[in-house]
């Protein structure tokens, strides 16, 4: 076929899109001839066709259409089809594609932000290996302080699963994690072989990152604490073979950045510098193939995820209703000292799609946590009032800042990502979501959650009464509700929307998925140039 007959097929094509006597079906189907010719015989195409096409992503009658989201993604991956095959043209088409991520919403919104997610390039993580030695060996608290030569600075404590105390080596503290109740000795091996790979790797984060120092006991980094000295506190979850790594960690190791405890809340300063050292670092870590997989625990319904094949966990792309934002919060795994609990982090190797996913929670996780602290000023001003009315905690806001903190987190992630200082007008309306994260985190709508019986008989009858009595029951409401009966409203928010529906913050995800393409774009820009 000629280049005249070639182009001839382009321009009918477009006028397909551009012509209202065309249906739905058809100007699909001329989408989709276009995206062929890109890949094909890309020199036919021209700022013509990307004209053409960034009208149909724009298009208010291609939106009323049940399938308008794979009318979207296939005009959005032609677009970004035009960046990878066109000599000429991927400069315009990248342009339209970031300038289409600030003017839309919905299906749309998500089809340009994944196409652009998608942009190829190459990420090979390290391999980290969680070798066991078996038997594993047995060990007491002492034995530890002598093996090590540490003396104790005051009497240990539990920090969650963690027995803690302060050592004589320089304000430095003895962590030994437990496992939990229904853990193996072989669940704890990846986190000391990460803290001895990022300690080879600290030099060069150029930011501070004290990364804790793995120990060894009897030649191997797992073992079973055969004493425990201080009482285990009753809602620790600790396995009774005492299976358990160690580390010596910074002092301010346990200091969270957005603490509820009055004493320990920090100034706006102090704040700002932190999260956006720790976005830094996450943009960093991912750029080298070493993704964390749980900054904070994101699901869209915790109480059914016994019985659901997703298990519950969030999928931000579908912008589900979240599952209790504000108590997700409350234990970061970012800190003063950077980022922390290594058991979470997977050595990435795979295609980009796969790591937007993973940045777009890390993204979602940064801006949560900068919302709760505001919110944990005061966290006593949580659920409903008397009246059943909710309680109204926005003055906690300020929106200056908080419309910093969401710039400077996505600036400060993608410098660590990509390795430059991103260049331009971000497509953030940071006015819009800002005043958004102000209406849905400061006021509490959404506090219910429905027990559903199909998850009633999931449990056993001590594990139903457990739930209840963590909700707040008492011992005479739990009698009056038999397991598998009825279904159970549970006042248990703040969540973000109701229980089986959207979440309320729409706004936030889309902001999430323009911060995660931008990255992807602006790394597969690197890449080209090298």
């Amino acid at each position: 076929m000629t280049t005249r007959d070639l182009e001839k097929q382009r321009a009918l094509s477009e006028l397909a899109l551009k012509d209202s006597a065309y249906d739905f079906t058809a100007k699909y189907m001329a989408v989709c001839h276009l995206h062929s010719l890109v890949r094909t015989n890309p020199g036919v195409i021209n700022t013509g066709t990307i004209f053409a096409l960034k009208k149909v992503i724009e298009d208010p009658l291609i939106s009323r259409q049940t399938q308008a989201y794979f009318m979207y993604r296939e005009t959005a991956n032609t677009l970004c089809s035009m960046i990878t095959h066109s000599e000429n043209l991927p400069d315009q088409a990248l342009f339209s594609l970031k300038n289409l991520l600030g003017k839309t919403s919905g299906h749309a919104h998500r089809a340009v932000a994944e196409a652009l997610g998608a942009l190829p390039f190459s990420i090979n993580g390290p391999d980290i290996h969680n070798d066991s030695i078996e038997p594993v060996p047995d060990t007491t608290f002492q034995e530890i302080l002598e093996q090590l030569d540490l003396n104790t600075c005051g009497s240990p404590v539990f920090i969650g699963r963690s027995l803690v105390t302060a050592v004589d080596r320089g304000d430095r503290l003895l962590v030994v994690k437990l496992a939990r109740e229904n853990e193996s000795p072989a669940s704890l091996y990846g986190e000391p072989h990460w803290m001895e790979h990022l300690q080879e790797q600290a030099c060069s984060f150029d930011v501070r990152f004290n990364v804790p120092e793995a120990i060894e006991i009897k030649g191997s980094h797992v073992f079973n604490l055969r004493d425990i000295p201080v009482a285990i506190p009753h809602d620790t979850d600790i396995h009774p073979k005492g299976h358990a790594i160690g580390f010596i960690a910074d002092k301010d190791y346990f200091t969270y950045p957005n603490d509820a405890e009055k004493e320990r809340q920090l100034t706006h300063d102090t704040f700002g510098e932190v999260m956006f050292r720790n976005a830094y670092l996450l943009g960093r870590l991912t750029s080298l193939g070493i993704v964390h997989s749980a900054l904070i625990p994101l699901f869209h319904n915790r109480v059914q995820r016994e019985r659901r094949r997703d298990h519950g966990f969030y999928e931000w792309p579908r912008a589900g209703r979240l599952d209790g934002w504000l108590d997700s919060c409350s234990y970061p795994n970012l800190g003063l000292t950077g980022i922390r609990d290594f058991e979470h982090l997977i050595g990435f190797k795979g295609v980009s799609r796969r790591l937007y996913i993973h940045m777009g929670a890390h993204f979602l996780s940064l801006l949560l946590v900068a919302g709760s602290y505001f919110r944990n000023k005061d966290r006593a001003r949580t659920g409903c009032d008397t009246l059943g009315r909710p309680i109204d905690a926005r003055d906690l806001f300020d929106k200056p800042f908080l419309k910093k903190l969401i710039h400077n987190i996505f600036i400060s992630y993608y410098h660590g990502f990509v390795g430059n200082v991103f260049d331009g007008e971000a497509p953030l309306d940071l006015e819009v979501l800002s005043s958004r994260m102000i209406e849905e985190m400061g006021v509490d709508r959404h506090m219910e959650e429905v027990l559903r019986v199909a998850d009633q008989n999931e449990m056993t009858d001590g594990a139903f009464r457990k739930f209840l009595e963590s909700k707040g029951y008492s011992l005479d409401e739990i009698r009056k509700h038999k397991k598998g009966l009825e279904d159970i409203t549970i006042h248990s928010g703040p969540h973000l929307g109701g229980f089986n529906e959207r979440i309320s913050l729409p706004e936030l995800i889309e902001s999430v998925g323009t911060m995660s393409a931008l990255c992807i774009a602006g790394r597969y820009l690197e890449a080209v140039r090298e």
